[in-house]
C-alpha cells in the first residue's frame, strides 16, 4: 500500500512541532529520565510524540502494526515481528534525544513503513531546520521538495560518521585503526542528520556498529534511491530492518565509494 508522502509529511511535522520543538531548551528534570545507561536520555517529548504518531499513523494505514523506540524499550520482543509478514510503521518520535537534552539543534524524527520485510516508504524530519528527506521505493528520494541525484564521488578526503562502540572485538581490532588513519569521521550522534548529510553529499559513508530499525531504515531507503549502498561488511548482507549489535554496516550514498571504503576497512589493512 503506498500512503501519500506529503500527507504523512504534514502529520510527523505537526506533532513534532507540537510536542518536541515546543519543549526545547525549556525541559524541566522531571521530563528526563535514562534508559540503558547514563547518555541513554528519554524525555517527556519522546514519549508523548511515539503516543500521538500512534494514533495518527494507525488512522492512515489501520492494518499496520506500529514499532516506537520507545514502545521497544518497555517490550523488545516487539521487534520480532519484523522477521515476518506483515506491513509495519517503524518509528522514531526524536532521534538525537541525547543533543535534544543537551540543548544541540540537531534531531528530528524518522519515519518507516515496512512491508513484509521490505522498507516502501521513508521519512527524515530536520526538526530545527523545519525540513524533510523522504522517498518511496523504485520513486526516488527528495530533500526540501527537490528530487536528489546521485551522489558525486569525493575528490578529497573520503568523510564519514562513525558509531563504532558496539563492534565485535574481532571486527574492532581489524578496522578501527584503518578507519583513523584513512579517513576523517565524527561521531553520529544523530541518526536523522547523518542520512541526511549522506543523501546530500555531505559526508561519504557511515560506519555503524548497532542497528536500531528506527535510525536507519528510512535513511537506507533514501541511499538506495540514489544509488547508495547500505550491507554488512563481515558477510555482504543487505541491511534489513532489523535490530543488530556488534556487527560492522556500512553505508554511503555512492556505490563505488562504499566499495572502496569497504576494501579499505574489510582488508584491516
Amino acid at each position: 500500500m503506498i500512503i501519500d508522502m506529503e500527507k504523512t509529511a504534514a502529520i510527523i511535522a505537526g506533532i513534532a512541532e507540537e510536542e518536541i520543538a515546543s519543549r526545547f531548551g525549556v525541559l524541566g528534570k522531571s521530563d528526563i529520565s535514562t534508559k540503558t545507561g547514563p547518555g541513554d536520555f528519554v524525555t517527556a517529548a519522546d514519549h508523548a510524540a511515539e503516543r500521538r504518531l500512534k494514533s495518527a499513523l494507525h488512522d492512515l494505514y489501520p492494518a499496520a502494526g506500529f514499532i516506537g523506540e520507545e514502545t521497544a524499550a518497555g517490550d523488545p520482543a516487539i521487534l520480532s515481528k519484523l522477521e515476518g509478514d506483515g506491513a509495519f510503521w517503524i518509528v522514531d518520535p526524536l532521534d538525537g534525544t541525547r543533543n535534544f537534552v543537551e540543548g544541540v539543534s540537531e534531531f528530528g524524527s524518522i519515519v518507516a513503513l515496512v512491508e513484509d520485510g521490505e522498507i516502501r516508504q521513508g521519512w527524515i524530519y530536520a526538526i530545527p531546520k523545519h525540513a524533510f528527506a523522504m522517498a518511496a521505493a523504485g520513486e526516488g528520494a527528495a530533500w526540501r521538495g527537490d528530487k536528489l541525484q546521485p551522489v558525486n564521488e569525493p575528490e578529497a578526503p573520503v568523510t564519514g560518521y562513525r558509531a563504532v562502540g558496539a563492534l565485535y572485538p574481532e571486527w574492532r581490532d581489524r578496522i578501527v585503526k584503518p578507519l583513523r588513519r584513512e579517513f576523517e569521521t565524527a561521531p553520529a550522534r544523530c541518526s536523522a542528520y547523518a542520512y541526511i548529510d549522506l543523501i546530500r553529499g555531505k559526508r561519504d559513508f557511515s560506519l555503524s556498529s548497532r542497528c536500531s530499525p528506527w535510525d536507519h531504515a528510512a535513511g537506507v531507503l533514501m541511499l538506495r534511491e540514489i544509488g547508495g549502498r547500505a550491507e554488512y561488511i563481515d558477510n555482504g548482507e543487505p541491511y534489513a530492518p532489523q535490530t543488530t549489535t556488534g556487527r560492522p554496516m556500512l553505508a554511503a550514498g555512492n556505490e563505488n565509494v562504499w566499495k572502496a571504503v569497504k576494501q579499505t576497512l574489510g582488508s584491516g589493512a
